[in-house]
């Protein structure tokens, strides 16, 4: 089965402070009770850039709005159990985001799931914030609320607060470092392959998957969700749509995308009999003579006896 990793869930990695740096330290610090570990990501500049998961999630609570006087927050949870750092078994992630802006927080809604790659909630300056950005906790276990501690600061509290390189992998082909403070992040994992190949059969519709780098999707075209790579090898292949400028060749767990410097295509034998030829009259080259002379000499026989008529 495919694993699925935690992945950072920016475009860009800009961390403007880390959780032992200023008032974020009480948040933990000497705390005798409630504590969680936030950072604050400011992305590439100045502006609202979005929260862009690469994970499904939902939102568990939405707070700030109707009068509440909380800092405008969300907390998210993992729709799917993630393999994460700090874990060697998949758990469910949990993550607050906060300072986003009222007419960027009145867009979402208890309930609501944000697809991987759904951009809706942005960074902002809502409470003390003095610049666009996000301050951000990750967590596991049970929730137990938004509380405040024996420093005074207000922690969104669970069983246990994560760092941001416990919580995420970093993907690179999608994150551009800018600055990660020194938070020692583990690479994307290498994708263990999605498919499960099989032997070549000639009564079956095959497919060869011969790069290591062909995506496999939960449905035809280029919008569909994609659910990792192809492993190399060997498949059956059970339907065949066309969209986007690709045949889509569906192998059991979704659909790949044919060009003939990815895959090799096997149709399956005809199960048609041969069909049978005439067989053809052949002359001995010794004997091609003699025959046309008897050939002619009885022409010549029939039309003789026609005109004794």
């Amino acid at each position: 089965m495919n694993k699925e990793y935690a992945i950072y869930p920016f475009r860009y990695i800009n961390i403007t402070q880390r959780h032992d740096e200023g008032n974020h330290l009480p948040h933990w610090q000497n705390s005798t009770n409630y504590s969680d570990k936030p950072w604050d990501e400011a992305l590439k500049d100045g502006g609202r850039s979005y929260f862009e998961p690469q994970n499904d999630f939902i939102i568990e609570q939405v707070l700030g709005l109707n009068g509440d006087l909380t800092t405008n927050s969300v907390r998210l949870k993992s729709v799917n159990k993630l393999y994460i750092p700090y874990k060697e078994e998949p758990v469910y992630l949990y993550l607050t985001l906060t300072h986003m802006n009222e007419d960027n927080l009145q867009q979402v809604y208890q309930g609501q799931i944000l697809k991987k790659g759904t951009k809706i909630l942005m960074e902002g300056t809502d409470g003390y914030a003095t610049g666009n950005h996000f301050h951000i906790t990750a967590n596991i276990g049970n929730y137990y609320g938004l509380l405040q501690n024996s420093n005074g600061s207000w922690c969104f509290t669970y069983e246990k607060s994560l760092l941001p390189n416990e919580a995420f992998y970093l993907d690179t082909s999608y994150t551009d470092v800018i600055y990660a403070r020194e938070y020692p992040f583990q690479m994307l994992p290498k994708n263990e392959g999605v498919g499960i190949p099989v032997s070549r059969d000639e009564n079956v519709n095959q497919i060869e998957v011969i790069i290591p780098e062909l995506y496999c999707r939960n449905k035809p075209g280029l919008n569909g969700e994609i659910l990792g790579f192809t492993k190399q090898g060997i498949y059956n292949y059970t339907k065949k749509e066309t969209k986007d400028g690709y045949d889509w060749y569906y192998i059991g767990v979704g659909y790949i995308a044919y060009n003939n410097s990815w895959c090799n295509l096997y149709p399956k034998k005809s199960s048609e009999p041969p069909i049978e030829e005439e067989p053809s009259i052949t002359i001995p080259s010794n004997k091609k003579n003699n025959f046309f002379v008897e050939i002619l000499r009885q022409i010549i026989k029939f039309l003789q006896s026609i005109l004794k008529k």
